[in-house]
Order: C-alpha cells, then structure tokens, then sequence
C-alpha cells in the first residue's frame, strides 16, 4: 500500500480540514493529546533564552506549550499550511510562526538548541530530508523531539476504527482523516525509527510511551 504525500495533496487536505483539526484532536483522544504533549516537553528541561523549533506546527499546541512550560524561551514554529498557522497565531503567545518547508528550512545551521515536531514527519513525502534539516539547524549537543503514534497493537487498532467512526459522522471530509489514519498504519515503529534517526547522526536519550504504546516519543541528541 502507498499514499500520496505530494506537497501538494498535504497543502490542500490540511487547508480543509484546519478550521475542525483542533476540535477532532480533542474528540479522538478525549483530550490526553494535550497532557502527553506537555509531558514531552517537560522531559527536555528548556531553560531560558533557548532557541527552539517546532517543526509541522499545525495549530500551535507544541509551541504554546513550549512558552508556557518556559516563558523565556525563544520559540520559532514552521508549518507548510498558512491556514493552520493563521489558527496558530490567533491563539496568542509570543512565537514567531513560518510558513515553510520542513525539507528546505530557511535557517542557519546550528541555530537552534531545541527541535520538536509532533505527528509531521509520517506526513512529509522526503522524510529523510526533513530529518537531515533538523539535524542541520540544530546546534551540537541540542536535543530533537520526535512525537507520533507509536506500536502497532490492539489499542492502536481499535483506536483507527473508533477514529474512523467519530470523522465519518461528524466530519465533512472523511477522507483526509483515513488518510491520515493509513499513514499512521503505515509509518515505521519506534524502534525502526530510532535506527533511522541514529543513522542520520543522532543518539538516543529517551523514548517514553504513552497510552498503552498507542502514542510514543523519542528524544535524540545532535552528536
């Protein structure tokens, strides 16, 4: 099986979807989303006046979280679509949002301490040039986020099928989120994704699993 990840096809079905991503978000997953996000951020200690990305923005959950969690940071966040970013940016908080391409980021190298992308990466067509510009941008020793669903299970399973349900009744465009579900079905395992991610020059500092291995993230280190 194979899904269309042209820019083109994910500009348009997120620009569709954006004015109900938040609300189907919060739907599907009773609103923990928000809790394991904040989780994540925590475990990378940020501290004052970092620099720090966030990469497939979207909405602005990760980097509103990244602001609150420190308030002294520096928080840049790119996502391809301006309509998620206009959401984004309506929301408030002091982050500087970009519409960008994560495989062609217009930033210097070494420039950020901190790089988080949350449920992106399964999404963009050249996953391997994306990861190598969150290599790039980051100084060395910084530490990249990675967040997304994790183990093919029964939970996760079951999770697809009560997804598919809830966007089928209330959603006016069902589609994108069965694509959605098929790129989930269809990325690699955290273990897959760690030997990707430390062949490209990153070392593994902590993977932590969530919801019964439903959702997973991996933090990395920049050698």
């Amino acid at each position: 099986m194979s899904l269309d990840k042209s820019p083109e096809k994910i500009y348009t079905m997120f620009s569709v979807i954006s004015d109900r991503y938040d609300f189907f978000n919060n739907v599907m997953s009773f609103g923990i989303h928000i809790l394991v996000k904040l989780l994540c951020i925590k475990l990378l200690s940020i501290k004052s006046h970092d620099k720090v990305l966030d990469l497939c923005a979207g909405t602005g959950d990760l980097a509103r979280l990244i602001k609150k969690q420190q308030p002294k940071s520096i928080v840049t966040g790119v996502d391809f679509s301006e309509k998620m970013l206009e959401i984004a940016k309506n929301k408030g908080e002091d982050i500087n949002y970009i519409q960008a391409d994560a495989t062609n980021l217009p930033f210097l190298d070494n420039e950020f301490d901190f790089v988080t992308m949350g449920f992106g990466l399964r999404n963009i067509q050249n996953a391997e040039k994306a990861v190598g510009e969150v290599y790039r941008v980051l100084k060395p020793n910084g530490k990249f986020l990675h967040l997304d669903f994790g183990n093919k299970n029964l939970f996760s399973r079951i999770f697809d099928k009560i997804t598919l349900i809830i966007t089928k009744i209330f959603s006016k465009n069902p589609s994108a989120y069965e694509y959605l579900i098929k790129s989930k079905q269809l990325f690699l395992t955290p273990e897959d994704l760690i030997k990707d991610f430390e062949n490209k020059g990153f070392r593994l500092v902590k993977r932590k699993d969530f919801c019964f291995g439903i959702i997973s993230c991996q933090i990395l280190r920049k050698l």
